[in-house]
C-alpha cells in the first residue's frame, strides 16, 4: 500500500511539472491527484472566500495556477472535505488523497511539501491527544501544569527540531510551524478552570500557580496572516472565555455555569473590544461571542439587553446583517410568540407548512437526521420515554436529513409519531436557529411557543411538560 501511494505521489508529481512548463515560470502551482473521487469540483479559499475552482480531469488530476507576491494560508474543498494549505511565491505543492480514506491518506509532495505534511501531521496529533488531554482536566491544578508542560516540551522540541531540519523556511513558515503545534495546546490551559470548577465544584482562579499562563506573553493577538487558522482562532475564542470567566466568578464568587449568565457575556464583549484591533478576528470573535449568547440563554428581557450592549461595539462588524436578523429570530422565538413557518413534506410525498400541521394538543416537535443514525436512535429512544410518562402530549418528528429517499424507507421500518420531512434546512435552521439535532419546539394547545430552545435531552423538558400539559 505504502509502495502504491508512492508510485502515485510521483505521477502526480510529474503531471504537476510537466503543467508547469506550459505556464508562465513566475506562478506557483497547486495540483493534485484524488482517485475514488465521485465530485470533480475542487474550491480554493482564501480566509473563508472562494477565490477560484477547477475540475478533477479525467485521471482525477487538478491544477491551480495561482500569481502571488507573499506567501498565503488556503484551504481547499473536495465533496465536503476540507485542508488547509500554505503556499509561499513559487511553489509547486502537489497533494494526493483517497477520498474514500481522506484523512488518513492524504499527504503532500512537491515545493512547499514539508511545512504542508508538517502542519497536518499536527492537526492529526492533537486529535489524537484529545482523549487524552480531556482526562487530565479532572486533576488539580499543579499536577495538570505538570502534565501539560511535559507535553508542551515535547511538541516545542518537535516544531524546533522541524525547523533545524529546515533551515530554509521563511519566518512565516516558522511561526505557523509554531502555532500549530503549541496552540492547540494552548487552549487546552484555557478550557482546563471551566471544566475543573464544573467536575469540582470548587472556584479555581485563587488555586491556579502565578505562571499557570506564562505562555500567553508570547502570543500576538493580533495575528492578521493566521485570523483564519483553526489552531489560532480557536485558542482565541478559547482565551476570550477564560478571561471571562476569570473575571466574572471573581466577582461574583460564584460556581454556577457561566454560560448562563448574563453578566459573563457581557463581559465577553467588553473584553473583545479593549485587545483585539478592528479587522476580521474582531469580527468573528463578535459572532461567536454573540452565537453562545444566543444558545445558551433563553430569557427575552435578558435578550435585549445583551442585544442593546453589543449593537454599541459592532456597528461596523462585517457580519451585521447576518447578526441583526439572527437577533430578530431570536425575538420571534420567545414564548407566546407565533412560531415561524417553513416547508414540510409528508410521509406521501405531499408539500406542507409547519402551520398546517399543528395540533389541538401540546406538541413536541423534535428533529433527528437520517444521516445521523445511531444520535437519531437515542433521540427516538427518548421521545419514547417521553411519550410515556406524559400520554397527553403529542411528539411530531422533522427529519432534517438530506435523503427523501433514504427517510422514507427509514420511517417504515418501524411505528413512528407523526413524521415530516424538511425540504429547506438552511431555512429551518435559521428560523429556529439549530445548531444541533437535539433541538426541540414546544407549541401549547392555541399554537403559540412555549419553548424553542429546550434539548431534547434536558431533565427540564420535563418540567415544562408537567407544568404546561397537566
Amino acid at each position: 500500500m505504502k509502495m502504491r501511494r508512492l508510485l502515485l505521489l510521483i505521477l502526480t508529481l510529474i503531471i504537476a511539472l510537466i503543467g508547469c512548463k506550459k505556464q508562465p515560470t513566475n506562478s506557483t502551482f497547486f495540483t493534485g491527484f484524488f482517485p475514488n473521487s465521485k465530485d470533480s469540483l475542487v474550491i480554493l479559499y482564501a480566509n473563508d472566500i472562494a477565490i477560484d475552482t477547477t475540475f478533477l480531469n479525467k485521471d482525477k488530476n487538478f491544477t491551480f495556477s495561482l500569481n502571488i507576491k507573499e506567501s498565503k494560508l488556503y484551504n481547499f474543498e473536495i465533496g465536503g472535505k476540507y485542508q488547509y494549505i500554505y503556499l509561499e511565491p513559487l511553489d509547486s505543492l502537489v497533494v494526493y488523497a483517497n477520498i474514500l480514506r481522506f484523512e488518513e491518506s492524504i499527504s503532500f509532495s512537491g515545493k512547499g511539501a514539508a511545512i504542508n505534511n508538517f502542519l497536518l501531521s499536527q492537526l492529526n496529533n492533537i486529535d489524537i491527544q484529545s482523549d487524552e488531554l480531556k482526562k487530565y482536566h479532572s486533576l488539580p491544578p499543579i499536577a495538570y501544569k505538570e502534565k501539560i508542560d511535559s507535553i508542551l516540551m515535547i511538541k516545542k522540541r518537535e516544531c524546533d527540531n522541524f525547523i533545524k531540519n529546515h533551515s530554509y523556511l521563511s519566518d512565516k513558515a516558522k511561526n505557523i510551524a509554531l502555532v500549530s503545534s503549541m496552540f492547540p495546546l494552548y487552549k487546552e490551559i484555557e478550557i482546563y478552570p471551566f471544566i475543573y470548577q464544573d467536575k469540582n465544584k470548587n472556584l479555581i482562579n485563587h488555586l491556579l500557580p502565578s505562571e499557570f499562563y506564562n505562555y500567553r506573553k508570547q502570543i500576538d493577538y493580533n495575528n492578521s496572516f493566521l485570523e483564519y487558522y483553526r489552531p489560532y482562532y480557536s485558542y482565541m475564542v478559547m482565551y476570550v472565555n477564560n478571561l471571562a470567566f476569570t473575571k466574572y466568578t471573581h466577582n461574583n464568587s460564584t460556581l454556577v455555569d457561566v454560560n448562563r449568565e448574563l453578566g459573563f457575556h457581557l463581559e465577553k464583549i467588553k473584553i473583545i473590544d479593549s485587545l483585539f484591533d478592528k479587522g476580521s478576528l474582531r469580527d468573528n470573535l463578535y459572532r461567536n461571542a454573540a452565537y453562545a449568547y444566543i444558545f445558551n440563554i433563553q430569557e427575552h428581557a435578558q435578550y435585549q439587553d445583551y442585544f442593546d450592549k453589543f449593537a454599541k461595539y459592532n456597528k461596523d462588524n462585517e457580519h451585521k446583517a447576518e447578526l441583526d436578523k439572527v437577533f430578530k429570530n431570536v425575538i420571534a422565538l420567545q414564548a407566546g410568540q407565533i412560531p415561524p413557518d417553513f416547508d414540510l413534506i409528508d410521509t406521501k410525498g405531499t408539500p406542507t407548512k409547519f402551520s398546517e400541521i399543528q395540533k389541538p394538543e401540546v406538541t413536541i416537535y423534535y428533529f433527528w437526521s437520517v444521516n445521523q443514525r445511531e444520535l437519531s436512535n437515542l433521540i427516538f429512544d427518548r421521545i419514547a420515554q417521553l411519550k410515556s410518562l406524559f400520554p397527553n402530549v403529542k411528539f411530531v418528528g422533522i427529519d432534517i436529513g438530506q435523503d427523501k429517499t433514504q427517510w422514507r424507507k427509514r420511517i417504515s421500518e418501524n411505528q413512528w409519531t407523526d413524521q415530516y420531512h424538511s425540504i429547506n434546512f438552511m431555512d429551518l435552521s435559521q428560523k429556529f436557529l439549530i445548531n444541533n439535532i437535539n433541538k426541540s419546539v414546544i407549541i401549547d394547545k392555541n399554537g403559540r411557543i412555549i419553548s424553542a430552545f429546550e434539548d431534547i435531552f434536558s431533565p427540564n423538558l420535563e418540567k415544562i411538560l408537567l407544568y404546561k400539559a397537566s
